[in-house]
């Protein structure tokens, strides 16, 4: 969603303006118990919430702190409308999760979300790289985890 305002990017490049999250426990009930089911059930290995840095801080978090990496393609994020690749990656939207599970467990967890706004955008790789590729299907971010790390342990400087 575009959903902007007041988002630690929006902060970063010194915006002030947008639309900020717009909390729906409605739109999201169902996308909340299905995920508590598919933890419980063992088929999630990791989970983490899109909401403080969107999704692109995520993705971050949830590959550097496995010491992983991890290929994610845009094209395949539902989304309302025709966003832009900074908007898909930095909106701070409520009820976007990013979920690892192990390729043994796929099955079970897509049938679990099968009727939810929820896709599989990417793969866990051993190599310790966030390659991200933008709606156009380019490479738009490229950069070793160990260097994430470092970034996200820095203060922003608004």
């Amino acid at each position: 969603r575009q959903e902007m305002g007041g988002s630690e990017y929006f902060g970063e490049i010194g915006l002030r303006a947008g639309r900020p999250p717009s909390p729906s426990l409605s739109e999201n009930l169902e996308l909340y118990r299905k995920l508590h089911q598919a933890i419980w059930e063992g088929y999630v290995a990791s989970c983490h919430d899109a909401s403080d840095g969107g999704l692109g801080v995520a993705l971050a978090e949830t590959a550097f702190a496995g010491r992983l990496g991890m290929e994610v393609d845009l094209r395949a994020v539902p989304c309302e409308g025709d966003l832009r690749d900074d908007v898909i990656l930095f909106s701070e939207s409520c009820g976007r999760f990013v979920v690892t599970v192990a390729p043994e467990k796929s099955g079970g967890f897509e049938r679990l979300m099968k009727d939810l706004p929820a896709a599989k955008v990417g793969v866990v790789t051993n190599e310790q790289r966030l390659a991200v590729k933008g709606s156009s299907g380019k490479v738009v971010v490229d950069m070793d985890t160990e260097r994430l790390r470092q970034a996200w342990q820095r203060p922003l400087a608004f």
